[in-house]
């Protein structure tokens, strides 16, 4: 059960630190290359750190069975196998409705399928789910393995639709640790791998303490860095332009809608179900910019984009759990 003034609680400081990071920017503290790498730690150490170290504390005791992580996989998949067909059909929609450029349309359908499951969705897991957040943290290392699969495939395809952009897969690109880390994270589990007990082994002591505080960065350092990438976008540009409005509020507040009871009546198990939600109320994924600055696509475009996304998504994500904490499923 999620309780909403811890919820709350945490989200203001995350976004509170997201503005440190904001105000960092502006200050010149930060700066654009590094923003760069500071990306690269956060993906490429501490949050594999923090995914290999919310698997190791997981004991005999909190693991979750083999049929949970089954379903896991499952639902994993066909969310990334259906997702893609709603995006289609939906900006098809939006396009002639609301009149969304050609050149747009695959961002649009990549931003909808592709959520910030990683920077914020870990660190919001862990805030939302209390002592379980270490399992919900393992349960969304596997979810990140079919994020990745998808985007750096068909995702790379879809977000070059309507242009003459020459994006493509590469394998390269796919292979990186925290892809590795992920599939690690289902292997220690598999396994059977977990911390000794405190005091009773040295090296697993000095391994704990490295994982955790190497891992326990990652909340931190992913806000400011989200914050400082913010701080890229001119304000005054922001919020003239209302088709995003649109957007945001059908996939942060309409489609959750829709696909809560369909998450509550096919995934029985209570913490499972709430993980995949939580991760579907996320904002647009981080990576919508990375690809669209790598192919020459409409960045500009696409930073206002994550900045509105990621601004409502501090009254989306509890105003939403606690909508659907309502309903009777």
């Amino acid at each position: 059960m999620i309780d909403f003034s811890v919820l709350v609680s945490q989200l203001i400081q995350l976004f509170c630190i997201m503005g440190l990071g904001y105000l960092a920017f502006k200050t010149k503290i930060l700066n654009e290359t590094v923003n760069k790498h500071m990306s690269s730690f956060v993906l490429q150490i501490t949050m594999p750190f923090m995914i290999l170290d919310a698997v190791l504390k997981l004991d005999e005791s909190a693991k979750p069975s083999g049929s949970i992580i089954a379903v896991l996989f499952i639902a994993s998949a066909l969310f990334y196998i259906i997702m893609p067909i709603i995006a289609f059909v939906l900006v098809k929609f939006l396009s002639v409705t609301i009149n969304i450029k050609k050149h747009r349309q695959g961002l649009y359908m990549f931003m909808l399928v592709f959520a910030n499951v990683g920077f914020m969705g870990f660190p919001i897991l862990q805030a939302a789910c209390g002592e379980n957040g270490d399992l919900a943290v393992f349960y969304a290392a596997i979810l990140n393995v079919f994020f990745n699969l998808g985007s750096f495939t068909y995702g790379i395809i879809m977000i070059g639709y309507g242009t003459e952009s020459k994006a493509k897969f590469s394998w390269k690109k796919f292979i990186t640790p925290g892809m590795f880390s992920s599939f690690s994270a289902i292997a220690i589990y598999a396994l059977g791998i977990h911390y000794p007990k405190e005091g009773t082994n040295m090296l697993g002591d000095v391994l704990h303490g490295i994982f955790s505080t190497v891992g326990g960065l990652t909340p931190a350092l992913a806000m400011i860095l989200v914050g400082s990438t913010l701080a890229t976008v001119k304000l005054k540009e922001v919020f003239n332009y209302w088709r995003l409005y649109v957007f945001v509020g059908i996939k942060q507040v309409i489609l959750p809608i829709i696909f809560y009871p369909i998450f509550r009546l096919l995934i029985k198990d209570d913490l499972l179900s709430t993980v995949l939600f939580i991760e579907f109320l996320m904002p647009i994924a981080n990576s919508a910019l990375i690809f669209a600055n790598q192919y020459d696509l409409d960045d500009k475009f696409t930073s206002k984009a994550i900045f509105i996304s990621t601004l409502f998504s501090l009254v989306t994500i509890p105003g939403m759990l606690y909508i659907t904490s309502l309903m009777p499923f």
